[in-house]
């Protein structure tokens, strides 16, 4: 009884604390960086540019996708760029900081399925009343349940490892113009 009641009390004073400690804000961010996917040991042909803005708590984060050649139908191998866009104020994403990283958790679902996105951007902290850019460390992965082919895809993310550098695409790309009759 003594043990129940110990175990009671110490379940009552972690979740008091816990529940007590506010949550630390998120500080108005520009943080951009290019992945890579991972998948079984092996880098998945093509390069996702993602930008996690927040401003006054609200952040969105948007992505392009580069460079996943394939062939077009006319034997000619290019890419159409994808573009995604998630934000906490449309609900399809959640953010939380936690010292210099913001966390954030991006849920959806297309023709395939469902999928989950969990990325942790580190920076740097700005001086006062500054937007944080300076992203110093970047991790997270990618994972879809497909109902068409009952598979499970897991991806991880490995962030490009300079600042800045300049990459070659392996193909084409096609881009989009007025489709006149």
């Amino acid at each position: 009884m003594e043990k129940a009641a110990l175990l009671f009390l110490s379940f009552m004073l972690f979740s008091t604390s816990a529940f007590a400690t506010p949550p630390e804000s998120i500080p108005d961010s520009k943080l951009r960086v290019t992945v890579q996917q991972v998948a079984d040991g092996k880098i998945v042909n093509g390069f996702h540019i993602l930008e996690l803005s927040c401003l006054d708590g609200n952040c969105s984060l948007s992505s392009v996708s580069l460079n996943g050649c394939g062939d077009t139908g006319s034997g000619i191998q290019a890419f159409n760029p994808e573009f995604q866009y998630a934000s906490t104020s449309i609900g399809n994403l959640k953010a939380r900081n936690e010292g210099k990283t913001i966390i954030v958790q991006e849920t959806g679902s297309d023709l395939v399925g469902n999928y989950l996105k969990n990325m942790r951007f580190e920076y740097e902290p700005a001086g006062d009343f500054k937007t944080v850019t300076r992203l110093t460390g970047f991790s997270g992965g990618y994972t879809k349940k497909s109902v068409v082919l009952d598979r499970v895809f897991v991806l991880d993310y490995v962030p490009l490892p300079k600042a800045s550098q300049v990459v070659k695409l392996d193909c084409g790309v096609v881009l989009p113009g007025i489709n006149k009759k």
